[in-house]
């Protein structure tokens, strides 16, 4: 039976050790299947104790740097979907895997697709433990029991967003028992998003404002109600989102920093949740995955047609596009994390949220309800702290174009922010179908992991083209 390591730096090592025993018991590839030990004494043992849950809570953080969609490495989504996109492309030696992502010709059987998955569900009923067992808890104060709760419910809206996004239709997974969840059916996008709405708000009337660390290593209100206005805006609530984000903007501490070049620095004024590494000293994933040392490379490196996206003396291509010559050529590669080897002290860490983006959702938002002199003020901001001119005088559709290119240059290579714009705005197979030979218009989603399929039939059919 396999073991689970939780990664944890100031945790009790008896907390460590009750978390070992207990998801070495309720592995991500066994809890949807039957004959599961009951594990309830173990689990209300470790609940009991604050620092048994904030263990939990390691295992779940260490996950998302470590193996899950939002990992840097190359099994994440930042590389993933670069790939699925137009933001990257395949050397094409070795990793056929990985390949398949490029070039359109991924299986049901791919194990990088089962990886997201697995990992994906594992993270979710990990956050249902924590909801069962702190709700029933005798020992935690409410404060505690407040502040735990909040989180798990945003974490388990925070993984379900992703894997609506990436494979459509899913279950929605709300507890921890495996004879439910081995039976469990895909839900529509209706569903997904009023279940993704109803625990964003819970979580948002449960934790405070910078309830946790300076550093914004956990999610607080203002990261939950940041990306509740993501939610709100691709499920097309735009006074919603507008709501959510202006609020954001302008009742939280958060600040574009004047420059580009600041950014991705650990004590950027704009990050409001980012994760922290494995041991002090250490930088991000996404640095050591992308940056290109030696060439020819055997790494994913930028696409002409993104390069060719930039503007004229956008600060962003300077600062954020990395380049390697030798004399066999010259490869472009991301460049936001420039950190690929230990130092001193940890300087850059992996961030999953920043402040711009609720910049262009209230762009966004404002610009489809017809607010178009704020939409446009909140998409200069971007363009001024880039370097670049001013818009004005555009109408609704100039502004939402202008938006989804501010977009496409702003995120590029993080957490498929570009795979999922075009998705959402049904570009997907007019953009990609043109400079992908192999992309056919079912290529929207990826394929239900086989072995799943094979596990719990209800999760049948399996998604088109597949």
């Amino acid at each position: 039976m396999k073991s689970i390591h939780i990664v944890s730096k100031n945790y009790k090592q008896n907390a460590i050790l009750f978390l070992v025993v207990l998801f070495s018991m309720v592995s991500c590839e066994e809890f949807l299947e039957p004959n599961m030990p009951d594990n309830q004494l173990i689990g209300k043992v470790v609940f009991e104790d604050a620092a048994t849950v904030e263990a939990a809570f390691a295992y779940i953080y260490a996950e998302l740097r470590e193996n899950a969609l939002t990992t840097g490495k190359s099994t994440g989504i930042s590389y993933l979907m670069g790939l699925y996109s137009d933001e990257l492309e395949h050397p094409g030696t070795g990793d056929l895997e990985t390949r398949s992502f490029y070039d359109n010709s991924i299986l049901a059987s791919s194990n990088a697709v089962l990886i997201l998955w697995n990992t994906s569900y594992n993270i979710v009923y990990t956050a249902n433990r924590i909801l069962e067992g702190v709700g029933s808890s005798e020992s935690l104060t409410q404060i505690e029991k407040d502040r735990f709760i909040g989180e798990a419910y945003f974490i388990r809206a925070y993984i379900h967003f992703y894997l609506y996004n990436l494979f459509g239709e899913i279950p929605y997974i709300k507890t921890s028992d495996y004879r439910k969840n081995q039976i469990v059916s895909r839900l529509d996008k209706k569903l997904i998003y009023q279940n993704l709405i109803e625990d964003l708000l819970k979580s948002k009337e449960l934790l405070l404002v910078g309830d946790n660390d300076n550093l914004h290593f956990r999610p607080d209100y203002w990261v939950v109600s940041a990306f509740l206005s993501r939610v709100y805006l691709y499920n097309g609530d735009w006074q919603l989102a507008y709501n959510e984000s202006k609020a954001v903007i302008n009742e939280s501490d958060y600040a574009l920093e004047s420059t580009t070049d600041g950014v991705f620095l650990k004590n950027s004024t704009e990050t409001l949740w980012q994760l922290d590494t494995r041991y002090p000293g250490y930088n991000t994933h996404e640095a050591y995955n992308f940056v290109i040392v030696s060439g020819p490379p055997t790494r994913a490196t930028l696409s002409q047609t993104f390069l060719e996206s930039f503007e004229v003396n956008d600060l962003r291509f300077n600062d954020w596009v990395g380049a390697f010559s030798n004399e066999q050529g010259t490869w472009y590669f991301p460049n936001k994390y420039k950190l690929y080897s230990a130092t001193d002290s940890t300087e850059e860490y992996a961030i999953l949220f920043r402040l711009p983006e609720l910049y262009l959702i209230a762009a966004e938002s404002s610009a489809e309800l017809g607010y178009s002199d704020e939409a446009l003020g909140h998409l200069n901001a971007i363009r001024f702290r880039s370097g670049l001119l001013q818009l004005d005088g555009l109408d609704k559709n100039e502004i939402l174009e202008a938006i989804i290119q501010e977009r496409r240059i702003e995120f590029f290579s993080e957490q498929g922010h570009r795979f999922f714009d075009l998705k959402r705005k049904e570009r997907a197979d007019y953009v990609l179908g043109l400079i992908k030979p192999y992309w056919n218009v079912t290529d929207i989603s990826l394929p239900i992991p086989e072995l799943e399929l094979v596990k719990n039939q209800n999760l049948l059919p399996q998604n088109d083209g597949y």
